[in-house]
């Protein structure tokens, strides 16, 4: 019978998963996957520090609609990528990251870089283990994409011991896992969706909040539809951009202070009330939150909801707009006229009044405003900026478009 290498079945398991590239830095005992991976259709990018393989991986994976994959040598290298775990948590982020270790029959021996893996990704990922043997690496594989992409996406460490990686098993023997997750939708509550749909349609001053969270159900069509129905304004996350174009008149980000405070009903998708928007401290008081997340947890987190749906973002889109069907008529044409899209549009023309000057500044040196405008004349709309932290950040959320 054929001899399979455990290295190998890691690198056959990201092929099987669909995903084309994974980040590394070649080292003991992981360089092995790096080599059998392109066999496997699987492009390895090679990296300088590991703490690059993580985030590269987790913001590949966020751009791509799928799970990242960072490939760590053992020992320290398993250490730099603690940072981009960390990140991938708090951001929700769909990420595999495989860690090399010394081998099983030698810990608490003193073998080179020996190290308790697992504890130091406990408490920042869905799920941290070792694999026993190489016979399970698909098994263990299956497990870590499906928890890392399913509910609450989120990082995923599996410790990759050098036997387990170097022995070899019987080709036939290996079971490979399959139809190890499932893509149906959960939908939204009923008595939910008709209550969301009644106050958004009796709503004066409704907004809409987009997060990151619908990206991985690309409800691009839902929101458009929603927002050019109610004629309802909308602000989003940082990383909750582009799924309506940010020329869409119907986004204010510009007005972001001037909505959130006045509003009367909120519609949150795919995403949570943390620090990012005040804690839902910015809304009136009286203000009626509908809550749409994955994770039942994150309902009335920080700020109580009126409504709170727990389901898939763009199912429970869909079964809000059917719920409305045959009840907006004429309500975006009033909406158009009305003092809630009025004062929103003073708004913004103040604001963007107060920032031209910094636009076409001539500064020496340049200044940020300045800068970023002048690259936003040159690139197609569709560029990915990489921008550094701060100011430079800060002035691209302004200047830059999505």
């Amino acid at each position: 019978m054929a001899q399979v290498e455990g290295s190998s079945l890691v690198a056959q398991a990201i092929a099987r998963e669909g995903v084309e590239t994974l980040f590394g830095l070649a080292g003991g005992p992981i360089q092995d996957i790096m080599g059998f991976a392109p066999h496997f259709g699987v492009r390895p990018i090679g990296v300088r520090h590991e703490q690059a393989a993580a985030f590269s991986a987790a913001a590949y994976g966020f751009v791509k609609n799928q799970v990242g994959v960072a490939v760590l040598a053992a020992g320290p290298a398993v250490s730099n990528g603690v940072t981009g775990a960390h990140v991938a948590y708090d951001n929700c982020l769909p990420l595999v990251i495989l860690g090399g270790s010394g081998a099983q029959g030698g810990r608490y021996t003193g073998t080179f870089q020996e190290t308790e893996n697992v504890p130091m990704y406990k408490g920042i990922t869905k799920m941290a283990v070792q694999v026993d043997s190489t016979r399970r690496i698909p098994e263990y594989m299956a497990m870590a994409f499906r928890k890392a992409r399913t509910g609450r996406p989120g990082p995923v460490y599996i410790d990759l011991p050098s036997d387990v990686l170097q022995n070899e098993v019987d080709e036939e023997s290996v079971n490979w896992p399959s139809n190890y997750y499932t893509d149906v939708p959960p939908m939204g509550n009923p008595d939910q969706i008709k209550r969301a749909a009644d106050l958004l349609i009796n709503a004066e001053r409704p907004m809409m909040i987009i997060g990151k969270g619908v990206r991985w159900s690309e409800p691009t069509e839902e929101l458009r539809q929603l927002v050019e129905t109610l004629g309802m304004p909308y602000v989003t996350s940082p990383m909750g951009r582009g799924f309506i174009p940010d020329d869409h008149p119907m986004n204010f980000a510009a007005a972001r202070s001037a909505i959130m405070s006045n509003a009367d009903v909120v519609l949150i998708a795919g995403s949570r009330l943390n620090w990012m928007f005040g804690f839902g401290r910015q809304f009136p008081a009286d203000a009626k939150i509908i809550h749409i997340d994955i994770e039942a947890e994150e309902i009335g987190a920080n700020r109580a909801a009126e409504v709170g749906i727990v389901g898939d973002s763009k199912a429970v889109l869909q079964q809000i707009l059917a719920e409305m069907e045959g009840r907006t008529a004429g309500l975006s044409e009033r909406a158009e006229e009305g003092p809630w899209l009025t004062a929103l549009r003073d708004r913004v023309e103040k604001n963007a009044e107060s920032i031209q000057s910094r636009l076409t500044s001539d500064a020496n040196p340049i200044i940020t405003h300045r800068l970023l405008h002048e690259v936003s004349q040159v690139f197609p709309r569709d560029t990915i900026y990489t921008v550094d932290g701060q100011t430079t950040l800060a002035t691209g959320r302004q200047v830059l478009q999505s």
